[in-house]
């Protein structure tokens, strides 16, 4: 396992939303583990999302953990873990414009 793993981040949505729903929507592989818990596999790398207010079908507030983060040529563990951060961003990000009112 990579250095860089195991890089985790707080992420706050402004209103509640169904991840499980969202997830399909996205067409994101997914392994809801219980009512608190997925793992996720999103842009090559592999994320356990915990719900800290809500569960899954509506959740408020989460930490988001990278387990394996994608494989880059690039062996930086600096550079490595800012990609990393950047994934969960990007992730976050995309729950968070699925969620939303069409």
């Amino acid at each position: 396992m990579s250095k860089a793993a195991d890089v985790s981040q707080q992420c706050a949505f402004p209103t509640a939303i169904d991840v499980t729903t969202v997830l399909d929507r996205l067409e994101i592989q997914f392994l809801d583990v219980h009512d608190h818990r997925v793992i996720v596999i999103f842009a090559g790398a592999i994320l356990n999302l915990e719900c800290h207010k809500g569960d899954l079908t509506a959740l408020e507030r989460a930490e988001i953990t990278v387990y394996e983060p994608p494989v880059h040529n690039n062996s930086d563990t600096e550079n490595e873990t800012a990609a990393t951060s950047g994934v969960i961003d990007d992730f976050v990000e995309q729950l968070d414009a699925m969620a939303q009112p069409l």
